[in-house]
């Protein structure tokens, strides 16, 4: 793995994102992947803020908007993300953390199927079922999980 990790950081753009001083380098992805993770995660939040009852005015249904928002963020962050990591694998690379990052992401991921499922139905409008609510609420945690994870990338290693 120590091959593919160097030969990836090696590469002509990683090098330039990592070592440029421009401002459209590191600084200019890092703040990409910061705005990638407020429409994503906030988008998140919003919704399974109300399916845990915040917000009771608002209609369920309304909130089907906000998963084009989460799914711009995320692939936002993908791209950006990728790009940091491919600017530090050497480092990164072998920092448990990250992929800790990397799984609650994927549990966000697969959490997201039937909160979606339940806010596209035709019952969205209806009582919240507290399965719902439960999926919702260990949404929010795994989603703060990940930005916690995510910074502490920077300082455990």
């Amino acid at each position: 793995m120590g091959s593919y990790l160097e030969w990836l950081q090696d590469l002509p753009f990683p090098m330039w994102i990592a070592g440029s001083e421009s401002l459209w380098s590191f600084p200019f992805v890092l703040f990409l992947h910061a705005i990638g993770m407020g429409l994503s995660v906030g988008a998140a939040f919003v919704i399974c803020m109300r399916l845990v009852g915040v917000g009771r005015p608002l209609p369920v249904s309304s909130l089907r908007l906000f998963f084009k928002i989460f799914w711009g963020g995320f692939f936002l962050n993908l791209v950006t993300g990728s790009i940091l990591f491919a600017a530090h694998a050497t480092t990164t690379g072998y920092i448990p953390m990250y992929y800790a990052k990397l799984v609650l992401i994927a549990v966000g991921m697969v959490l997201s199927v039937p909160i979606r499922a339940f806010v596209d139905g035709a019952a969205s409008d209806g009582a919240i079922p507290s399965r719902v609510k439960g999926l919702a609420a260990f949404s929010l945690v795994v989603w703060v999980a990940v930005i916690t994870t995510g910074r502490l990338i920077a300082y455990v290693g």
